[in-house]
């Protein structure tokens, strides 16, 4: 089975392409998804966040996601003990998720594929970018957070040009026409190189 990652900054419409991929029928991992999922409901995952922010992080034994961006995207350090801390079990659960899966590729997801040095893991990467303009405007309206915190977690990612020379794809989300066609070409591509 060939693992394609699939990544690109915040608010850079990863999930608008994964759809694309849904529809053609492939099996489609995302990593962030399930990592919000498992930080609240693993019972060592918690403990291991409260360890590290205080049990206060938690409300009424539901992570406090705002408090947490706010903590972890001022302090690249803090932000590093997370993704160390929540990487493993997601990792995990990925490999479970895999087992008895019998298909010609599979997708994951991951926004920092580059940021944890993992890149050497997938057979194929596909770069997802957009304007930055663009990118600010979606993270407000999806996290209701303001310019500056979107400002922030932005910059705390690796830029597209760093990482574009690693990238086997690039797919720019300005045009969903554009994007439909450009996932069938890579579909077709991945297909053609097995």
């Amino acid at each position: 089975m060939i693992l394609v990652g699939l990544t690109g900054g915040i608010g850079s419409g990863k999930s608008t392409v994964i759809n694309y991929f849904k529809e053609l029928g492939i099996t489609c991992y995302q990593a962030d998804d399930e990592a919000k999922k498992l930080m609240n409901s693993d019972k060592g995952l918690i403990k291991k966040i409260k360890n590290s922010f205080g049990d206060s992080i938690y409300i009424n034994s539901k992570l406090d996601r705002k408090k947490l961006s706010t903590i972890v995207f001022t302090d690249k350090q803090k932000l590093e003990l997370l993704n160390s801390i929540v990487h493993p079990y997601v990792n995990r659960h990925f490999e479970n998720y895999c087992k008895g899966l019998e298909d010609i590729y599979i997708i994951k997801e991951v926004a920092i594929i580059f940021e944890t040095g993992t890149q050497n893991k997938f057979d194929k990467i596909i770069l997802v970018r957009a304007p930055k303009e663009d990118r600010v405007k979606r993270i407000i309206k999806r996290d209701k957070c303001n310019r500056q915190d979107a400002i922030n977690r932005i910059n705390n990612q690796i830029a597209d040009d760093d990482k574009i020379d690693q990238c086997d794809f690039i797919i720019d989300n300005i045009n969903l026409e554009e994007i439909s066609n450009k996932v069938l070409k890579i579909h077709n591509s991945i297909l053609n190189s097995i």
